[in-house]
């Protein structure tokens, strides 16, 4: 799993409390998707540079992917209680009924892919592509200020996210041998982040810590950008194993914008808008992936692959994530640290393609399915991320003829519940009136917001398009290289390219002196350089030879002319 960065209007009453960054959904890549995700062994398209870059060494001719992840999410809290404060108050009448259960309305949200990659028609052993991608995540969960008629009980903890991270990538693979590949990605992280939450502003006149009327709302608006890279390889153990590995660095983002406060029904100081900055950090990742494939010659009839991976969320983000904000109206020091109790996270992903002729091109089925750990301790569950354990099964079809190719992928994957039980939970509102503490107007520590039971299921549906240029202008040059040539004694294929024969045309272009030269220059024999060297012969055998009427002849040793 990886991130999706987000702040959030609510923490923990302690000193530098943290919150990590959200959470994807895997995988980018139609074909990826297709089978569970499992592809860092793999990455035979363009979106290798995003799984393993090394998977362009062998990807010959200019192409373009374009993909797109569709995604619909259903996620829910049923909040544990009953509102606090006094039914028989105006103001709150809802007080002392039990929390509505709240969900996403955010609707469909898209994640985006395009490459560019080529060889320039030129290289055998060096490919390079260009890029851009998003998350592969839900990009506008939304869930309500308000439920039949009462405030949403999940109100300070999230609204509603304005999100976005793109990622322009550069990238470069070159292949060192016949049984090894190297690759290298660069990525430019441009990260906006929107958010909106209810936060409590109270200075001593509220009657309870969730007395609604002493709740503004909170839009947060900042934009950072920072640099990260991905090596990869790939490793050919024989003709049907591979084996890929891939590391994605860390990234620090230091953000900046706005943040804008509402006023509450009933505070006297005044709110606005006023600077703020967040500080964050992403993790560094690992995929390993081990495949096995059967070939017909030169055609893949079939592949499996096991991927696992690894994201270090809880280094990178152990003392938090930091929202500064020197002033919002009299609102002053803004300035904490937000915990979400992130933790280290894995994923295992297994699927595979089976390829066939139909239709007169070749047609592609693929399944799949994945596992993701939790990403949150179960004190620190909250709704601004589905960072629940997820497991997945997935499905894809692909057909390609000419210059073109077409794939759609489909995956359920389905969030295990979990139940956050009273007493257990950890996160509380943060008081904007107490420097963004998670306490009342007297500095007393309130309760906690996320004690209830948590659902999710997601549905993601994945389409792609592909486009080999060369097909345009004849038959060009192979598709891909052979997945395995003889291990690490083999020799690449067409190193050098033979000599241009010349045309009729380029004849009747010679002068008559090169004319005569041809005529009187008898044709020198080919040198086969795939022969190894005569062995000079021992005296005894050139005894032997005298005696059989063997005479030496004057005969070029095989070096001998080489340029």
């Amino acid at each position: 799993m990886a991130f999706f960065v987000a702040i959030a209007g609510a923490g923990v009453a302690r000193p530098r409390s943290a919150m990590a960054g959200g959470l994807d959904i895997p995988d980018h890549g139609t074909q990826a998707l297709g089978r569970g995700g499992a592809f860092v062994a793999k990455a035979d398209d363009g979106t290798a540079i995003y799984y393993n870059p090394a998977g362009l060494a062998r990807q010959r001719g200019t192409k373009l992917l374009a993909n797109a992840n569709v995604y619909l999410s259903s996620f829910s809290f049923q909040r544990a209680g009953r509102f606090p404060g006094d039914g028989a108050d105006g103001d709150t009448p809802w007080a002392g009924s039990p929390f509505p259960k709240v969900a996403n309305e955010g609707g469909a949200s898209v994640a985006p892919f395009a490459a560019l990659s080529s060889d320039f028609g030129t290289f055998d052993r060096f490919t390079a592509a260009v890029g851009i991608f998003g998350r592969p995540s839900v990009g506008n969960r939304t869930f309500p200020f308000g439920v039949d008629n009462a405030p949403s009980a999940a109100r300070y903890d999230f609204v509603q996210s304005r999100t976005s991270y793109l990622y322009p990538t550069v990238s470069a693979a070159y292949r060192v041998a016949p049984w090894l590949d190297l690759g290298v990605s660069g990525h430019l992280v441009l990260a906006s982040i929107g958010r909106t939450w209810m936060s409590s502003i109270d200075a001593g006149q509220c009657t309870s810590h969730e007395y609604q009327p002493c709740d503004g709302r909170a839009n947060l608006d900042v934009s950072g950008s920072s640099f990260g890279a991905t090596v990869g390889a790939l490793i050919r153990a024989d003709e049907n194993l591979a084996f890929g590995l891939t590391f994605q660095t860390p990234a620090s983002i230091d953000a900046s914008g706005t943040m804008t406060v509402g006023a509450p029904e009933k505070f006297d100081g005044k709110v606005g808008q006023g600077a703020a900055t967040v500080a964050t950090k992403l993790p560094w990742t690992a995929r390993a992936g081990a495949r096995y494939v059967e070939m017909a010659g030169d055609f893949e009839v079939y592949d499996l692959e096991l991927d696992v991976t690894y994201e270090a969320w809880n280094g990178a983000l152990g003392d938090g994530m930091r929202l500064s904000v020197p002033a919002v109206g009299s609102l002053q020091r803004i300035d904490n640290f937000i915990v979400q109790g992130y933790r280290d996270t894995y994923g295992i992903r297994g699927g595979g393609t089976w390829n066939f002729d139909a239709l007169g091109g070749v047609m592609s089925a693929r399944a799949g399915a994945y596992f993701d750990s939790a990403a949150t301790r179960f004190e620190y569950t909250r709704i601004d991320n589905d960072t629940l354990a997820k497991i997945a099964g997935t499905i894809g079809f692909g057909y390609k003829k000419g210059a073109f190719g077409f794939d759609v992928a489909y995956a359920a994957i389905a969030s295990i519940p979990r139940l956050v039980g009273d007493g257990a939970g950890l996160v509380r509102p943060l008081n904007l009136a107490e420097n963004g503490r998670a306490v009342d107007g007297s500095g007393v520590v309130v309760g906690a917001i996320n004690e209830g039971a948590y659902r999710g299921f997601t549905h993601l549906l994945s389409f792609g398009v592909s486009v080999t240029f060369d097909a345009f202008f004849g038959p060009g040059r192979a598709n891909e290289l052979p997945l395995w040539e003889g291990g690490p004694s083999g020799s690449l294929p067409h190193e050098e390219a033979a000599p241009a024969e010349p045309s009729e045309s380029q004849e009747g272009t010679k002068s008559d002196d090169d004319k005569k030269d041809d005529v009187k220059k008898p044709e020198e024999p080919k040198k086969n350089l795939e022969v190894p060297p005569e062995q000079p012969k021992k005296k005894d055998e050139k005894k032997d030879d005298e005696k059989k009427g063997n005479k030496p002849q004057n005969k070029k040793e095989w070096w001998e002319g080489l340029d």
